[in-house]
């Protein structure tokens, strides 16, 4: 397992409040459910007592663009090594 820093922007950092944690994974797929556990644990504490409040939705890597150490990356295989950074980005949209 490496220690990684990720970094969230737009949408992302919005729903979950995250705006870096750091996390442990050995590749870069596994990110996202360990993004999720802790956005819905951060929403609970937040929400406990309002539970009408929408909960966050998951993270998957098709909405994501990902940069691992400031390159573009699309490989949910990839292996990850301790200090890697990886940037969360949300798609963009627009009207």
């Amino acid at each position: 397992m490496a220690k990684i820093n990720v970094k969230l922007f737009g949408v992302f950092r919005m729903d979950t409040h995250i705006d870096c944690i750091e996390l442990e994974a050995a590749k870069l797929g596994e990110i996202f459910p360990l993004l999720n556990e802790k956005s819905l644990a951060l929403y609970e504490e937040r929400h406990a007592s309002d539970p009408k409040t929408e909960k966050p939705a998951p993270f998957t890597f098709k909405d994501a663009i990902v940069y691992v150490n400031g390159e573009r990356s699309a490989k949910k295989g990839l292996k990850l090594a301790d200090g890697d950074e990886i940037w969360l980005l949300s798609p963009a949209s627009g009207g």
